[in-house]
């Protein structure tokens, strides 16, 4: 029996009334979903403040430096820089003569590989003591002795000099080439009277060595307090060998565009290298405690014999 058109219109009117009420819902839901998500991340923010109350009512256990000072004895060279940052106690025990003696006893004393500049007796100064002992594990300790055999002369990257101070310049005649050596500094401000009687007091911190190996040399003008501006290593005549550009100018303030006031050109060059104070290789020198004002006012105002001069003295005039 056919429908009549009223009845028709009314079921199409009430599956429009399901599908609006339908697509209601999913919106109520999506936005109910918005709203518990928004009420999550704002639990979490304020879990996460509450948490950091916390941390802050509660910092943690203080022990004491002693157990930090035993642990010490314990540490390996690698693992300093990370002991040292712990906390203050640490940091200020790797400052003291005691471990870096000890460090020194456990991996290089008597160890046949140190060099004999390298060996500290028992009355060794204090000054410079963390220096010494560096530098003599990169020539005991199993790794740094593969650090310094992994680095080779295309790990030197003399560009990086670039703003440094010369320091000092000289130049060896061998068999075969010419080895000229470039000492360039970062620029700092160095207090001598902070320096003097410090454990880890170094004198050469900050300072790297270029050294080049040419076949020729022809002219090496004096350097010393000029700034490192400009580096260029390119190829030679005939492409065989190598040949090293270095500008240098006076002040602090290096640019790009500024031009050279002093230029050296090293042709032929074989090889290059650059050594940072604590390699084997690098150029060392004896270190020595800077003198002080306060060390010519320590040393005594009159002469040990002054009184038997008096006493001669006062003979003569008697006579």
């Amino acid at each position: 029996m056919p429908k009549k058109k009223g009845q028709k219109k009314a079921k199409n009117s009430t599956i429009y009334a399901h599908i609006r009420e339908h697509d209601h819902n999913d919106g109520n839901e999506v936005i109910d979903d918005e709203a518990y998500e928004i009420k999550k991340s704002n639990k979490k923010k304020r879990n996460h403040t509450s948490e950091n109350d916390d941390l802050d009512n509660h910092p943690g256990v203080i022990y004491p430096e002693i157990i930090y000072y035993l642990i010490s004895a314990f540490v390996h060279p690698e693992d300093i820089g990370t002991f040292a940052a712990i906390n203050k106690a640490t940091y200020s025990i790797t400052k003291r003569e005691s471990f870096w003696h000890s460090l020194y006893k456990r991996y290089c004393e008597n160890h046949m590989k140190l060099p004999k500049k390298l060996r500290i007796e028992e009355n060794y100064r204090a000054y410079g003591l963390r220096q010494r002992v560096i530098r003599a594990l990169y020539h005991t300790h199993d790794v740094f002795l593969e650090r310094t055999a992994k680095q080779s002369a295309y790990d030197s990257r003399p560009h990086s000099l670039v703003g440094r101070r010369c320091v000092n310049s000289w130049f060896t005649k061998g068999q075969l080439n010419w080895s000229v050596f470039f000492k360039l500094k970062k620029q700092a401000d160095i207090n001598l009277r902070d320096e003097a009687g410090r454990v880890d007091a170094n004198p050469e911190e900050g300072t790297k060595v270029l050294q080049v190996f040419c076949k020729t040399l022809y002219n090496m003008p004096p350097l010393m307090g000029l700034t490192l501006s400009s580096v260029s290593l390119t190829l030679s005549q005939g492409f065989s060998s190598q040949k090293l550009h270095l500008g240098f100018n006076k002040g602090n303030s290096v640019s790009r565009n500024i031009f050279p006031e002093c230029s050296i050109v090293l042709d032929s060059v074989v090889s290059l290298n650059v050594f940072d104070w604590w390699h084997p290789n690098y150029p060392h020198f004896e270190v020595k405690p800077p003198v002080l004002e306060r060390d010519e006012e320590s040393s005594p105002v009159l002469d040990v014999d002054f009184f038997e001069m008096c006493d001669d003295d006062l003979n003569t005039y008697e006579l």
